[in-house]
């Protein structure tokens, strides 16, 4: 795999471009098989509602790399999109503790924890922070 096809694909996902970044990803994956890619594979198919993709997706890249904080985040966004928040509260879990240190992650938690009806869901987040999981979860 080369770099410039890598990029190139990467600027395709990040402008919008998802089926032609798809495609090149794919050929990339098939080519030279990297959690890295199969996580941006996952990516736009998780972008693109097709959600059950994503999940075979992320599920490569942690038989690739089963120490990659970004594939157990990005399946726990999955199972949130798919409304299980509970499997989605512990893979973010899991992708702290392998060392993701992010608002994304605390963020992502509380929004589990609010739809779980947990006590305490703002726990340890920052004032902005809170505002934006009250907004998030303001209309349902």
């Amino acid at each position: 795999m080369s770099l410039n096809e890598f990029e190139e694909a990467y600027f395709d996902m990040k402008s919008g471009k998802l089926d032609s970044a798809l495609e090149k990803f794919l050929r990339l994956a098939e080519e030279d098989p990297s959690a890295e890619l199969w996580i941006n594979i996952g990516n736009i198919y998780r972008r693109k509602k097709l959600l059950a993709k994503a999940m075979e997706s992320y599920k490569r890249a942690i038989e690739m790399d089963p120490e990659s904080a970004e594939a157990f985040f990005n399946m726990g966004c999955t199972y949130y999109q798919m409304g299980k928040y509970f499997e989605a509260l512990n893979l973010m879990k899991k992708a702290e503790d392998l060392g993701l240190k992010d608002s994304r992650v605390k963020i992502v938690k509380a929004l589990c924890k609010v739809k779980l009806n947990f006590p305490n869901p703002f726990e340890g987040l920052s004032d902005d922070e809170k505002k934006l999981v009250k907004d998030l979860t303001k209309d349902g």
